[in-house]
């Protein structure tokens, strides 16, 4: 699979996860659909997308897709059971994992779920013999894991993203499934994942999948949070998930603007800089760079879309 050029971190080099489009593994149809669409990263379902019946048959599906359809720049993710059940063991065991990125843990409450799925997966990477690491992507969505949230953070290396699964915790909790309701996990699991320098994944939009411009609010304020991407599920969900997690020009402008001042003013050893009749603390110079590493990933992602498309 062919990938862009990731941004230079001096810390992490992580990856572009606007949009993580999650579809049922039993459905080799949505499957092929997914591929085709312009989502940073496909996540294929294993754990509450399909009906336990239809898990065993899901395994294959999810292994014939892997092999066989182009992903292009779009990252291969599967989401396998909660760690620790039966059908963990058995999606571990089934799996292709030649042809996955990443695995999405469901249900994490604990640092010890991660340290246990990293010894398999050094396992898993000793078998294939092929120098590759295997990412993981961290479920909050408990109360227990949202109060363990630092801890599953920094329990393994291979972990680089937290994601909020809103449905179970509310569920849970017995809150609304009202922004007001998830400010506070959202806000401790951003936090969290800040903290160990991972990407924070927000929770996805069940209210109105359809509605474009109702997915833009909800996404925009998970960015204001602290976000980097978000879990969609419908076509409409993608174009507006996509700008709302990508800098727009005034952005990017703004923080070359900044980085270029702190540079000059620590070349010509003055003390202080100013842009926009803004002081330029240090806080304010790392978030115009990262801006500016995020725009490089976008861009190279367009770059690679244009040149997967017909006649590119």
């Amino acid at each position: 699979m062919s990938k862009e050029p990731e941004a230079q971190s001096s810390v992490r080099q992580h990856r572009l996860r606007r949009t993580m489009l999650l579809t049922p593994g039993n459905q080799i149809g949505r499957l092929e659909k997914a591929t085709q669409l312009d989502v940073d990263c496909v996540v294929f379902d294993l754990e509450d997308g399909v009906a336990p019946d239809d898990k065993p048959q899901a395994r294959e599906t999810i292994n014939t897709a892997l092999a066989q359809f182009d992903f292009g720049f779009r990252e291969r993710l599967v989401r396998v059971n909660a760690i620790g059940t039966p059908e963990f063991e058995a999606d571990i065991e089934a799996l292709a994992f030649d042809n996955v990125d990443a695995v999405f843990v469901p249900k994490v409450e604990r640092a010890v779920q991660l340290v246990e799925l990293d010894s398999i997966l050094q396992g898993v990477e000793g078998r294939l013999g092929d120098g590759r690491s295997i990412d993981m992507v961290a479920t909050i969505e408990t109360p227990r894991g949202l109060l363990n949230a630092l801890a599953i953070a920094d329990a393994a290396a291979r972990t680089s993203a937290l994601f909020f699964g809103s449905g179970d915790y509310a569920a849970a909790t017995g809150s609304a499934t009202t922004a007001r309701a998830f400010e506070y996990p959202r806000a401790t699991i951003a936090a969290a994942a800040a903290a160990a320098d991972l990407q924070a994944i927000d929770a996805a939009y069940f209210a109105a999948v359809k509605d474009a411009e109702a997915t833009r609010a909800d996404a925009a304020l998970g960015r204001e949070l602290g976000f980097d991407g978000k879990i969609i599920f419908h076509p409409n969900q993608v174009a507006p998930c996509n700008d709302v997690f990508s800098p727009d020009e005034a952005e990017i402008a703004k923080a070359r603007r900044i980085v270029e001042a702190h540079a000059a003013a620590v070349t010509e050893g003055r003390g202080v800089a100013y842009v926009d009749g803004t002081f330029l603390a240090i806080d304010i110079v790392l978030m115009a760079e990262r801006v500016l590493r995020k725009a490089e990933l976008v861009a190279a992602r367009a770059t690679s879309v244009e040149a997967s498309a017909p006649g590119g």
